[in-house]
């Protein structure tokens, strides 16, 4: 007798039903919201895999080792990335904070000619980042970055002496010099360490300053979408932040699922 599957893999509701026979399996129908399955467990990757895929990303492996270790393909790491970060990586929501140190990282686009500035914003309280822009090194950029800090009721910033600092935080409420940024060139050799994009002498080059959503029913193609998404630095800005510095991940993001067999030969993760 073929048992009954504990829940519908799409709703969740144990109100099933049999409903007939397909290719020599039983088909079952949920009762909640409809939904006809053969396989309790759905089709796809399972979601442990893909966990693993966003966790031995943000450790440091480029998309094509994350896929050749799990088995899949490049572009589903992307995806899965892409997802993750759209759902749990967002800005940490306006506080307070009493010293903020602020600094600018170098990067390139696709070649080293085409260079492009990560601005970010850490908090010395916390020891986490409260806010990054990436664009050109100019006032501009800087003064996006400074906008969302404006709600932050910061007392104190502390920068190196770029000249972009002066013209856009006040007199009194600004101290310059290296000596006070200590944390944060600490905290930017962690994220080279961490992404294998910004690592020096990597072959692994970012291709997209942006990240779109990762909704398939977006204006681009899938393609370049997914490419945009996962390969874009604001991606890999947010993951770093998410993973090693606010460190707002679940538990199960810090370890793998790797299978171990005990003596009595019963498989457990």
């Amino acid at each position: 007798m073929v048992p009954i599957p504990l829940c519908c893999p799409r709703c969740g509701s144990r109100r099933l039903i049999r409903y007939g026979i397909v290719a020599g399996k039983q088909r079952w129908r949920c009762k909640r919201c409809r939904h006809q399955f053969t396989r309790p467990e759905g089709h796809g990757t399972p979601e442990p895999t893909r966990r693993a895929a966003v966790s031995l990303y943000g450790y440091g492996l480029s998309f094509n080792a994350v896929s050749d270790l799990l088995g899949t393909t490049a572009q589903s790491v992307l995806r899965w990335v892409c997802s993750y970060v759209d759902r749990c990586c967002s800005k940490p929501p306006p506080g307070e904070a009493v010293v903020i140190e602020l600094d600018e990282m170098w990067h390139y686009l696709q070649r080293k000619d085409n260079k492009v500035w990560i601005w970010k914003a850490y908090d010395r309280t916390t020891g986490g980042l409260v806010g990054w822009e990436c664009g050109g090194r100019d006032q501009q950029t800087f003064q996006r970055l400074f906008d969302r800090l404006a709600r932050w009721k910061v007392r104190l910033f502390c920068s190196d002496s770029y000249g972009v600092y002066p013209l856009v935080l006040a007199v009194g409420s600004h101290y310059q010099g290296k000596g006070e940024t200590v944390a944060l060139e600490r905290n930017n050799g962690q994220q080279r360490h961490w992404t294998a994009a910004l690592r020096r002498r990597s072959i692994v080059v970012s291709k997209s300053l942006a990240m779109p959503p990762a909704h398939p029913k977006d204006a681009l193609p899938a393609r370049q979408r997914r490419l945009a998404a996962a390969k874009g630095i604001e991606c890999r800005v947010a993951l770093f932040a998410h993973l090693h510095v606010n460190k707002e991940a679940a538990p199960e993001m810090y370890r793998l699922p790797i299978l171990t067999i005990t003596r009595i030969g019963v498989w457990l993760t």
